[in-house]
């Protein structure tokens, strides 16, 4: 009897006692990810609406506030939509799929009269070089309006991205008469 004691023993010691130190340690570490997940949260958070409103910014630099628009009916990849306290023009935040690295997160900056101010892209997983040359031609939409817009060509070599980045600023542009047609 004096053996099946002994097995249990070492059992314990060489199979338990291992499991409950790195369960603890498990927990330890689980519990110190929470909390600086929870003291870092509010900082992220803090950046992340600064970002936005710096990328506003950047793109009606005459606005003077930004207000947000909550609107039924926009279409589904237009995350965001403000409007100027001035008048300046709308701002919309869009996520575009279909690129081809996946989807394209821009924003478009849009007059009064429906003419673009502006886009840039915020996040992309586009390849780099090839695919992230359609960023650079964001100036051919400057100006133009949802007829206009409509004829920017594809950057040959970069169809899928090309393609996202349109569709986003039509969205945009979609998304404006939307906005507009509510105003009035």
């Amino acid at each position: 009897m004096g053996g099946a004691k002994g097995m249990v023993r070492k059992l314990k010691k060489d199979f338990i006692q291992p499991i409950l130190v790195l369960v603890l340690i498990c927990l330890f570490i689980s519990g110190l990810l929470a909390f600086g997940n929870n003291v870092t949260e509010p900082i992220i958070v803090s950046a992340a609406t600064e970002r936005a409103e710096l990328a506003r910014k950047e793109i009606i630099p005459d606005a003077d506030e930004f207000i947000n628009i909550e609107t039924d009916g926009l279409p589904k990849t237009v995350t965001e939509a403000y409007g100027t306290a001035n008048g300046t023009g709308y701002v919309f935040m869009i996520t575009s799929p279909g690129g081809y690295g996946g989807d394209i997160k821009l924003i478009c900056g849009i007059s009064q009269d429906g003419k673009i101010i502006g886009s840039t892209v915020l996040e992309h997983s586009e390849t780099q070089g090839l695919g992230t040359v359609v960023f650079d031609n964001t100036a051919a939409y400057v100006g133009t309006d949802k007829t206009l817009a409509a004829s920017v060509d594809a950057i040959s070599g970069a169809t899928y991205t090309s393609k996202a980045f349109k569709n986003g600023i039509m969205d945009a542009l979609e998304a404006y008469d939307i906005v507009k047609g509510a105003q009035s």
